[in-house]
């Protein structure tokens, strides 16, 4: 673990404040900082650039995207990884079809942004690419410049280049280059690209920031991305060129198949970025026994972990509306408003996912006779499940945090039990459907209001993690196999197979090399959804690879637990909040239902997000996505 003060972080020289830019039509190329400002010193263009970095403003921190109503957004509810229990929650509004540009979208989809609490994902990428663009433009302007100091410069801005541009292009689709600042006179109606198109002039960012940028950084700047960063961002852009939504032109939305040649490069990129990190100093694939500690941090100034190779550390204040509101249901959080109910309670859809251990002690996905789950789907469906199933989902009845006399606390989202009445009768749910699960993945038992308080929930630190080096191995995995077809097969120029990346994986987590029999597509794929699981990657994966019609479709296809007591009546104390956590409860019969406040409405045409109807309507040569 890297300790250190975040020093560079809080370089923001007095009166450099960059103006947020509302669109791509926002042409103002000075953000009201005058030449002399920005360019005056090496140090005066590096704390201009590193306003991209501040909690969260410009970056997005996964665990939420924007501020609403007392808490974060985050585009697991778009997928089938959580369910929100929230009546207004901004997600539902998406989940309902309605994807044209409005405040209730713009966590997520739009290029607009409505002050504070609605900065959009690809209006904070406009923000970035201006700051960077204009780094690039003008660092040979700085007087009393360094070599290394102009390539660290560089490096840097042309890594965050392609990042926010391919933060565009994983929504929309191909746009026009976005390499230059433009005055108010200058023509900006200029022709979207292809996909592909974009693709390689965001490459050519990407091998500039390899070529400029240091392998590492100093302790005390540790978080800047570095080399292996942008060889980690190269795989994992080629990987999103090479995968089937990707092969269409603006006038399509057909599955096409994987491009192989482009799948072949991203395999040769993911090597080079895995021998890079298997040689370096600090980056490693972490243990089996420090899995656990991947996601936390106490809260001090230990912030970063050996996995993490592109993160942001967002600063914030106050843990405990946040965390409350994200995940922990109300007697954890001892609220009985907004941040009662939780904001993202994981689906069964998710718990599916986790294989299970068979009689020969291999782990098999659970729709494998050889898993012998069908036997025990109603009695016992989380024995023997995948290590990783218990760090991520607390299910009901589990016991989970104590209250001041040391007393356990168990999840109450039985039927019957307290959890399950106060999500169905509260204001703020108007009847919403709990799916019976709790996310543990990113909080501690701790945070719980009555064990300790407000305090608890200052114990730990969240982090924003883009890419870390679990992931570097399955897109290596899904790489190689999609440019030869064959999990053993070994890409020219690459040492590793597909197969033998993905065990890399299964074995740090404890589940063993992938038995014989498996579908190695299906196997990849539910590798990397188990593995990344709510770190905000599934959303755009199954876009990618243009499953969500096949896995949205019916009427109701989000589904959750209906956890029955076996034999048990209530007493009054167990439906008050101040005792009803404290009665264990071990023996339930499991039923597998429905959420039908948890709409999900896909088709073709959502692929790709809609661009703004007015600025279609303004530009000629803008051309919308099909469909809309």
């Amino acid at each position: 673990m890297r300790r250190h003060k975040l020093n560079w972080i809080w370089i923001i020289l007095l009166g450099l404040f960059v103006g947020s830019c509302e669109d791509y039509l926002d042409r103002s190329p000075d953000d009201g900082l005058s030449e002399d400002d920005v360019y005056k010193d090496y140090s005066s263009l590096l704390g201009f650039m590193d306003r991209i970095f501040q909690n969260g403003d410009i970056l997005i921190f996964t665990h939420g995207i924007n501020s609403y109503s007392n808490t974060y957004v985050t585009v697991g509810n778009l997928s089938d990884e959580y369910a929100s229990v929230r009546d207004n929650d901004p997600s539902k509004f998406v989940n309902a079809g309605n994807w044209l540009e409005n405040a209730s979208t713009r966590f997520e989809i739009g290029s607009k942004s409505d002050g504070a609490n609605f900065k959009s994902a690809i209006s904070r990428a406009y923000t970035g690419l201006r700051i960077v663009n204009r780094v690039i433009s003008g660092v040979d302007q700085v007087k009393s410049i360094t070599d290394d100091q102009r390539r660290k410069l560089l490096g840097q801005a042309h890594f965050l280049r392609a990042y926010f541009y391919f933060e565009i292009i994983k929504r929309y689709g191909g746009m026009p280059i976005f390499d230059q600042l433009w005055g108010a006179s200058d023509d900006f109606d200029f022709p979207r690209k292809t996909y592909q198109e974009s693709n390689a002039w965001m490459q050519t960012d990407l091998d500039k920031a390899i070529e400029y940028l240091p392998i590492s950084w100093p302790d005390e700047e540790h978080g800047r991305p570095d080399r292996v960063s942008a060889m980690a961002l190269k795989a994992m852009t080629q990987l999103y060129a090479a995968s089937p939504l990707m092969q269409n032109d603006l006038n399509s939305i057909e599955n096409k198949g994987y491009g192989k040649e482009m799948a072949a490069e991203a395999a040769r990129s993911a090597q080079k970025a895995i021998n890079a990190i298997e040689s370096h100093e600090y980056y490693r694939l972490m243990n089996h026994d420090e899995y656990r500690s991947i996601q936390l941090m106490p809260n001090s100034n230990q912030y970063a972990q050996p996995e993490y190779l592109w993160f942001l550390r967002w600063h914030h204040g106050n843990w405990s509306a946040f965390v409350r509101a994200q995940w922990l249901t109300q007697p954890y959080d001892n609220k009985t408003g907004a941040e009662g109910t939780p904001y993202n309670a994981p689906t069964q859809n998710a718990v599916d996912m986790y294989e299970r251990k068979g009689t020969d002690g291999k782990y098999y996905p659970i729709t494998d006779p050889r898993s012998g789950y069908d036997a025990v789907k109603t009695t016992n469906p989380y024995s023997d499940r995948d290590p990783r199933f218990t760090n991520n989902i607390l299910v009901p009845g589990e016991q989970w945090g104590k209250n001041l006399q040391g007393v356990p606390y168990y999840l109450t989202t039985y039927s019957g039990g307290y959890s399950e009445n106060f999500i169905s009768t509260n204001q703020f749910t108007r009847g919403s459907q709990q799916t019976g699960y709790m996310c543990k993945k990113f909080i501690w038992p701790e945070a719980s209001v009555p064990l300790f308080g407000e305090a608890g929930f200052q114990l730990y630190r969240l982090v924003a993690v883009y890419i870390r080096v679990s992931q570097v191995y399955l897109d290596m995995a899904e790489a190689s196999f999609e440019a030869t077809g064959d999990p053993d097969a070994v890409v020219t120029g690459c040492t590793m197979s597909a197969r033998q990346a993905l065990n890399k994986i299964r074995v740090r987590a404890g589940i063993g090399e992938l038995p014989d029999g498996v579908d190695f597509r299906e196997a990849y794929r539910r590798e990397r959804s188990v593995e990344l699981m709510f770190e905000g990657h599934r959303w755009y994966d199954i876009r990618r690879w243009m499953i969500a019609e096949d896995l949205f479709k019916g009427e109701y296809p989000i589904m959750g637990v209906k956890a029955t007591p076996i034999n048990h009546s209530y007493t009054a104390d167990q439906l008050k909040v101040e005792k009803a956590c404290t009665y264990k409860l071990t023996d339930f019969t499991y039923e597998y239902v429905p959420v039908r406040t948890a709409v999900r409405t896909f088709n073709k045409r959502n692929y790709w997000y809609p661009l703004p109807m007015d600025e279609v309507a303004a530009l000629d040569n803008l051309q919308q996505n099909p469909g809309w």
